[in-house]
């Protein structure tokens, strides 16, 4: 690993104390790029790779997070623009379900009444 790379792992580490999990997040983030000084075309390409690779946007955008902690901590103007991510909508109950439900819990409690 590039000396620049452990700096800022050095740095974040002692000075800011962050978890041994988040240095092995940053570790592994560090090992789609080689280059300690990156072009924006070099950051590009690292996101393509990482595409090609088969990774989905939402991991992409944890590893561009880790780059882009990197890029400011070394003073670059550069920064990784984040992927738009699918958003995923929950299925939901219809008006006629609840309505089932509240039927159903008045007649339960009703014949529990009665007992």
């Amino acid at each position: 690993m590039e000396v620049q790379f452990e700096q800022f792992l050095k740095e974040r580490k002692y000075l800011k104390n962050v978890s041994p999990r988040t240095i092995q997040w940053y570790t592994e983030s560090f090992k789609w790029f080689s280059n300690p000084a990156p072009s924006q075309a070099d950051l590009t390409a690292v996101v393509i790779r990482m595409r090609e690779a088969g990774l989905c946007p939402s991991s992409c955008n944890n590893r561009i997070r880790a780059v882009n902690a990197y890029l400011k901590w070394s003073q670059s103007a550069l920064k990784v623009a984040k992927l738009k991510e699918p958003v995923k909508v929950l299925p939901t109950f219809s008006q006629d379900d609840i309505l089932k439900f509240a039927k159903w819990t008045l007649h339960r409690a009703s014949s529990q009444a009665v007992l």
